[in-house]
């Protein structure tokens, strides 16, 4: 009987011992002359076998696909078979050969001594009786979830690892160390190369599945892949993996070198090498060292893409571009194109085209002595519909032709947050313009316009006359100072990008452009507006009746505004508000009439 188990537990059944159509072994009904405890110590023996057979199953099934996809054959593959499970399935055949030890000296024992007692061979086999069930529930667990593979196996060997029995801790600590150089292997490509090689779809990084070119200039540094949270490990933190997807994108931006094959560098090659070499090495992993080793690709990264950025891409020179073209910095340029450009855009689509516009745009930058030709032919003006948009000058958009590696930072929806701040601020320029044209014309002139006209004229001229300064000083200026300052004081990339952020957002909000400031837009927009209402009445003959209304909207709106004003400035505690309230209303005259006409109400 004890060949005839001995066969059972190497996974052979026999006419003793027999197995079921789920791999269970059991005592044959056709025994004789069991005691009852013999055949309850049998049948407890006997799980063991059942559990040795499903293992082997597991490995013969799945170590072998590998060679299957490499010969392209027309095999079924088993569920989440992949690079991982091979790797599991090849340390688990080291670790099976601990038990076909243990059973060939238990067939030198039973030849030795064929009485011996069955407790004796229990005894040999106990250790296994705690291993094998932990096995089987790692590989049910991949046969039966599908969501289960790949470096998803790595946090559940390391659950599971979690065990105070020795023998058993070893061993998965073994089957987590062989996983674990499948990873490294991945994490080798993705690190060293900016690729991600992934034929079975186990990695946590993947490609975002887009268009790759476009994608980058759409989303930016980490626009082509994208992390795939259902395969992190769970004692992996979640900034680890921002920061491995931030190495992997910033290696992948540095392979777009027209002059180089190597993205990196190759002391930061070879330094990356070394690190991940260490890792390998370890007998045991260690979070705090995987975490060091990250940490430090990053700095080297970081730092290249700083120098790719500031020496390649020139950003320092990029940004003063974007402040005199975006931000209206070249105020002489767009003084003299909307001058000539006025007529044109009025009749754009019936006579004139957007090459016309772009011709006299470039007409424009000559005009003033201009000389870099390459520098305006970057920038091109289109006209894009717009939702609200009174006349063609609001559908106007300024595009720029971002070069490499300056795409990175200057994605799709940070030109587009530029164009809105060139919109509104162009908007402000020609209201500007348009006042003190109508100044001219009511100098030149030999009828005389009424007094309240002009007294309107000039109080709306003042008003937009501090807006534009406000902006033009004591945000875009100011902010533009701030922003060139935290660049010269670092070398990172992520600190060059967060400056950047933070500088847009700062005059998205304080131009009155963001959408958070939802009825300070509104109310700016329509401050506006009235201005060119009010040029507009030099043009043509009012009566009474509609410059009353005018300036009855005017003092409607100046009180309303200073009101949001003081309010902002008290709640936030913001500067730039407190610049602007005191720039219109430095003497408090606004204040006083205020007052005044909120007493006569009483």
């Amino acid at each position: 009987m004890y060949r005839d188990l001995l066969l059972a537990l190497s996974g052979h059944a026999g006419s003793v011992f027999v197995r079921d159509s789920g791999g269970e072994f059991r005592i044959s009904e056709d025994t004789p002359c069991l005691a009852p405890q013999e055949a309850a110590l049998l049948n407890r023996i006997l799980k063991l076998a059942g559990h040795h057979y499903s293992i082997t199953n597991f490995t013969s099934a799945y170590r072998n696909i590998i060679k299957i996809r490499r010969a392209k054959l027309k095999e079924s593959v088993p569920p989440n078979a992949g690079l991982y499970t091979a790797a599991l399935s090849f340390d688990l055949d080291r670790g099976m050969k601990q038990y076909s030890d243990v059973l060939i000296e238990l067939d030198k024992l039973v030849r030795q001594n064929p009485n011996m007692p069955l407790s004796l061979l229990q005894f040999h086999l106990d250790r296994f009786q705690y291993l094998f069930p932990t096995l089987s529930s790692i590989i049910n667990e991949i046969k039966n979830n599908l969501s289960m593979k790949g470096c998803k196996i790595l946090g559940m060997l390391h659950e599971q690892s979690a065990c105070g029995i020795p023998f058993v801790k070893d061993l998965l600590a073994e089957l987590l160390q062989s996983c674990h150089s499948v990873f490294y292997q991945q994490l080798s490509a993705w690190v060293l190369h900016g690729k991600v090689e992934d034929p079975f779809g186990e990695f946590f990084i993947a490609p975002s599945g887009n268009e790759e070119g476009r994608d980058e200039e759409e989303g930016g540094l980490l626009a082509n892949y994208t992390i795939n949270w259902d395969m992190v490990p769970g004692y992996f933190s979640k900034a680890i993996i921002n920061t491995i997807l931030f190495v992997g994108s910033s290696v992948h931006v540095f392979s777009g070198r027209k002059y180089s094959s190597n993205p990196l560098a190759k002391e930061d090659e070879d330094h990356f090498v070394t690190l991940i070499q260490g890792l390998q090495r370890r007998t045991k992993f260690c979070p705090i060292e995987f975490e060091r080793v990250v940490g430090v690709m990053r700095e080297r990264v970081a730092m290249q893409l700083y120098n790719l950025l500031m020496k390649e891409g020139k950003l320092m020179d990029i940004l003063r571009l974007f402040k005199e073209f975006f931000l209206l910095g070249r105020g002489e340029l767009f003084l003299t194109f909307i001058d000539v450009a006025e007529p044109l855009i009025q009749n754009l689509g019936k006579k004139n085209s957007e090459s016309d516009v772009n011709r006299l745009f470039l007409k424009s930058y000559h005009t003033l002595g201009f000389s870099s030709t390459n520098t305006v032919e970057k920038f091109r003006l289109q006209f894009e519909k717009r939702e609200g948009s009174t006349d063609r000058w609001s559908d106007l958009k300024l595009t720029y032709d971002v070069q490499w590696p300056l795409h990175i930072l200057f994605t799709t929806d940070v030109m587009d947050d530029y164009n809105r701040i060139f919109v509104f601020l162009l908007k402000l320029r020609r209201c500007q313009l348009a006042l003190q044209a109508a100044w001219s014309t009511s100098s030149r002139s030999e009828d005389r316009f009424d007094h309240r006209l002009l007294n309107l004229r000039s109080n709306a001229a003042y008003l937009i006359d501090n807006l534009q300064y406000y902006l033009h000083v004591d945000v875009l200026e100011t902010n533009f100072t701030e922003l060139t300052n935290k660049l010269n004081a670092t070398q990172d990339f992520e600190q060059i990008r967060k400056a950047h952020r933070f500088f847009l957002g700062e005059i998205l909000a304080w131009s009155f452009v963001s959408n958070e400031l939802n009825s300070a837009t509104r109310l700016i927009d329509t401050v506006i507006s009235l201005g060119f209402q009010t040029a507009k009445m030099f043009e043509e003959d009012p009566d009474e009746i509609q410059i009353t209304k005018l300036e009855s909207n005017y003092n409607f709106l100046v009180a309303h505004m200073l009101k949001m004003l003081e309010s902002s400035a008290s709640r936030q505690h913001n500067s730039f508000m407190n610049q602007l309230l005191l720039r219109i209303d430095y003497n408090g005259f606004f204040t006083q009439v205020r007052a005044q006409k909120l007493e006569k109400k009483r």
